[in-house]
Parts: structure tokens; C-alpha cells; sequence
């Protein structure tokens, strides 16, 4: 198999548990499910249902609000932008007002047309974990704007990753680090908040 990430084939396993493999790709450090296993696009679908994320929970406001004033240290207050994997809210793109910015999940808000459009800014919080196709999205939105912000959790070292709550979410199928990141091709980048950080061309 080749890596999803940079497609080498020099990759060993990493880890194993009842659910799936995890590889490790030794040219540019992502750690990798097989794509042979893979959850269903319907499993996944559910998955993201059962979530309970609210516009109404107090919760999960401060928690989107917390992204966000971090965002909005980093941009202009016209600049145009994109949350890419928004989920089945649009909260986050309205706690950024007045920037406009558009929703977009592939489940929740398929409207693909915002995909032909260019963009200050693309925000891809917790989705980067998700991508099936990590190398082709990221691609194609590099296409559309020149400037990301990607909230993800790096994995830790090999004999803690078995105990790593991050992993036993069946729709994360690949984790990052350092390494990796640099894997991503951007010019530069740098960590602005929590798990959050900022990719520039």
C-alpha cells in the first residue's frame, strides 16, 4: 500500500486493535489507516449524526468561539472565507461575522458550487483526520486560497498511541505530526491556538 499523504511505499505498522491497522509511513511521518479499512461513507455518515453539536449548547459555542477568535487575530476584516467540513451547524462561519463565510460538508452542506469559488481563507477544523483522499482535497483547495487554518491533534510516540482517545474514532483515518505537516507543502506554518494552526503558501 502507499501512503495517502506523500505515496510512498516505505511504511511498517505502527499499531493494531480490534477495529483496524495503523501504519506509519517513514518518508513523511503520517500515521495512516489501510484504506482496505475504511468504514462505510453510510458508517460514516452516522457517526457524524450521532454527534450532538447545537448552535444552541453553551458548550459548543465557547468551544467555536475559541476557534474563532483565533481566526480573527489572523485575517482582514473583509477577507472572504470558506469552512470546509462545517458539520450540520453553520455556527462557526456566523461567530466570524461580519467576514463572509461559507459552509461546506460534504454530508450536511454538499453545495459543491462554493468549491469553485476563491477564497482569503479555508478553515478545516477536526477534518483534516477525516479525509479519505488527504493528498487529492488538499489539492484542490489549495487551488481556491492560499491560506489554512487546520485544527488537529498530533499523535503521540508509539507506546502511548494505542491508549490515544483521538484514534478510536472510526472517521479519523490518518494522524499527523510535526513531519507531516511539513509534508502538507506549504511555504510556512505555525501553531496560532490549542490544536489549531495557520498554513500559508
Amino acid at each position: 500500500m502507499s501512503c495517502p499523504l506523500c505515496l510512498s511505499r516505505d511504511e511498517e505498522l505502527f499499531s493494531q486493535d480490534k477495529q483496524r491497522k495503523y501504519q506509519l509511513c517513514r518518508s513523511c511521518g503520517l500515521v495512516f489507516v489501510p484504506r482496505t479499512e475504511l468504514v462505510s461513507l453510510s458508517a460514516e455518515k452516522d457517526r457524524y449524526e450521532s454527534h450532538e453539536n447545537s448552535e444552541t449548547d453553551d458548550g459548543y459555542r465557547k468551544y467555536l468561539s475559541t476557534i474563532a477568535d483565533a481566526i480573527r487575530k489572523e485575517i482582514g476584516p473583509s477577507d472572504h472565507g470558506l469552512d470546509f467540513g462545517s458539520g450540520k451547524t453553520k455556527l462557526l462561519a456566523e461567530l466570524l461575522t461580519p467576514n463572509l463565510v461559507e459552509s461546506y460538508d460534504v454530508y450536511f452542506h454538499p453545495n459543491e458550487s462554493l468549491l469553485q469559488k476563491k477564497y482569503d481563507f479555508i478553515i478545516m477544523s477536526e477534518v483534516i483526520e477525516h479525509l479519505r483522499n488527504p493528498r487529492e482535497t488538499m489539492e484542490s483547495l489549495r487551488k481556491i486560497a492560499s491560506k489554512f487554518f487546520i485544527k488537529t491533534k498530533w499523535y503521540p510516540e508509539k507506546e502511548k498511541f494505542s491508549e490515544w482517545f483521538y484514534k478510536r474514532d472510526i472517521t479519523h483515518v490518518q494522524f499527523f505530526n510535526e513531519t507531516s505537516f511539513n509534508a502538507l507543502g506549504f511555504k510556512s506554518w505555525k501553531k496560532i491556538g490549542g490544536d489549531l494552526y495557520l498554513f500559508t503558501e
